[in-house]
């Protein structure tokens, strides 16, 4: 695979699939199941078809198998970016998470003197708020 990232994988798959749509039908001596006019040639039987076609046809497997590893190539890169973005959108939002639970943070009052409730919880009479004492405060 050459360099290029994601586009240099690719580069190249629709010619390839142009080529072997070209050798299928030179395999079929590029004769029609149905002709569309009585002048348009048939596809000859099995067992009739010339060198040409015979090689056309070889030549059309071995694109096939190119396509196919090439496939394989650009769906690897292609997984491994798109695991890589997630990784990235997925730390970028944890950052904001945690950022917007700092901000959502109750600033205690500077009488800040919560007292345990033992149904409502921690509770400071002086600002309302339900922040626990801070470490190593009385």
């Amino acid at each position: 695979m050459s360099g290029g990232g994601l586009d240099g994988a690719a580069a190249g798959l629709e010619e390839l699939a142009g080529l072997i749509n070209f050798r299928v039908g030179a395999w079929q001596d590029f004769g029609y199941a149905e002709p569309p006019t009585p002048d348009c040639a048939t596809i000859p039987p099995l067992g009739e078809r010339s060198a040409k076609a015979i090689e056309a046809g070889h030549e059309a497997i071995k694109d096939i198998d190119q396509l196919i590893a090439r496939l394989h190539q650009v769906r690897a890169q292609l997984v491994s970016e798109l695991r890589q973005d997630e990784d990235i959108r997925a730390a970028r939002a944890d950052e904001l998470l945690s950022r917007s639970r700092q901000m959502l943070q109750p600033v205690p009052c500077p009488d800040h003197r919560p007292v345990l409730d033992s149904a409502a919880g921690w509770y400071c009479a002086a600002c309302g708020s339900d922040a626990p004492p801070a470490r190593g405060a009385r």
